[in-house]
């Protein structure tokens, strides 16, 4: 008999290859899941937690154009009961989150919540408040990224109407912990004070744990400010993200963002670690954009070294994006990163299931959290 899988491996597997979805299959995830964007290729299945305690460990998938060629197909074995087969034979059970029912109503601006924030794991959701970015808005995009086209939704949305899906979320059970980041915007914020206005009005409903994303600001007393009022409501993390490690190849992947100097980085993690303190503060960087091994571990080591954890996340090619018909990283060199990365963060102290909120605490888009806590 076969050993099954580990859940760090099923992850990176279904996330390097994607998933197909039986076009009969849509449109009952749309009615009754949380598969509010499956008919844009962004699914979350979870997968048992091998301690058997009930806990459900998300997988967030993106599939591209890939995945209508993957080998992995989801498949209803009974009513909302759900398999992973590989080429037509078992691969793992899944389950799929149940609809939210905040799913089924309006903002005041009547824009369906589900255009707003979604569940991309038990209890974590999630919202782009601003999709719109300066970087493409003028020709120097990323070009792993995708923004604009995240889930199926509101380009833009009202802090109100993200504070507003948030309450609804909680009230109704669906929402545990929250993280919210932006596309970038041209003000010296870099959109960062839109975060912190719409983290207030939730704070003012529901004492809901909350994590920030945000790129560098280069005014590092408004970078403190913004920092000091949203932990003042409710904000426990922050992710300043680095996306790539490689100084060299960065402003080829970055034309703008990639020129931000990385004592920047430094400066703002800084600051950061002042306010949010150990194992809040994290960065992001995408693996299989075009750097190598070693840059990665350098930059995992010297951000560690200072208190700041990376959180490492495979490229998912999106349409869309520049790079929407790179391959993805294989799954074997995610499982050697992500062991080796815990062993950095195991070198500092510093611990990933730590964290209070958001997507490290989720852990749908990377399996580094499952390798610390289970092993490959």
């Amino acid at each position: 008999m076969n050993k099954q899988p580990s859940v760090a491996r099923i992850k990176v597997e279904l996330q390097e290859k994607g998933i197909r979805i039986p076009p009969e299959l849509v449109g009952r995830l749309e009615a009754h899941y949380n598969a509010p964007a499956v008919s844009t290729g962004r699914i979350v299945v979870c997968l048992d937690s091998p301690k058997g305690d009930g806990e459900l460990l998300p997988v967030f998938i993106v599939n591209g154009k890939r995945g209508a060629a993957s080998p992995y197909q989801l498949t209803e074995t009974s009513p909302g009961t759900f398999e992973v087969r590989k080429e037509n034979a078992f691969y793992t059970n899944v389950t799929l989150i149940p609809r939210p029912p905040f799913y089924n109503r309006l903002t005041s601006g009547n824009i369906p919540m589900y255009k707003v924030a979604v569940i991309v794991g038990p209890g974590h959701l999630r919202s782009v408040v601003d999709q719109r970015c300066v970087y493409q808005q003028t020709g120097q995009a990323c070009k792993f990224c995708a923004v604009q086209y995240w889930w199926n939704a509101a380009a833009v949305k009202q802090s109100e109407q993200v504070a507003e899906t948030a309450l609804a979320g909680y009230a109704d059970g669906s929402v545990k912990h929250i993280s919210m980041t932006t596309a970038t915007l041209n003000t010296p914020d870099r959109g960062l004070a839109n975060l912190v206005k719409t983290v207030k009005l939730i704070h003012a409903g529901a004492k809901i744990p909350m994590m920030l994303e945000s790129e560098p600001l280069l005014d590092h007393a408004l970078l403190k400010s913004l920092l000091l009022e949203a932990k003042a409501n409710g904000v426990t993390s922050i992710s300043i993200n680095i996306e790539c490690f490689d100084r060299e190849l960065s402003p080829d992947i970055m034309p703008a963002k990639g020129k931000i100097p990385f004592a920047e980085y430094m400066k703002n993690w800084e600051i950061a670690l002042n306010i949010f303190g150990k194992n809040e503060v994290s960065t992001v960087a995408v693996v299989g954009i075009g750097e190598d091994d070693a840059s990665l571990l350098k930059g995992i080591e010297t951000a560690a070294s200072v208190g700041v954890m990376t959180f490492l996340v495979p490229h998912s090619p999106a349409v869309g994006a520049v790079f929407e018909d790179m391959e993805p990283p294989s799954a074997e060199r995610m499982l050697a990163l992500y062991e080796k990365a815990v062993g950095i963060y195991q070198k500092y102290g510093l611990d990933m299931c730590a964290c209070t909120a958001g997507c490290v605490r989720g852990g749908g888009f990377s399996a580094i959290k499952d390798v610390a806590r289970f092993g490959v």
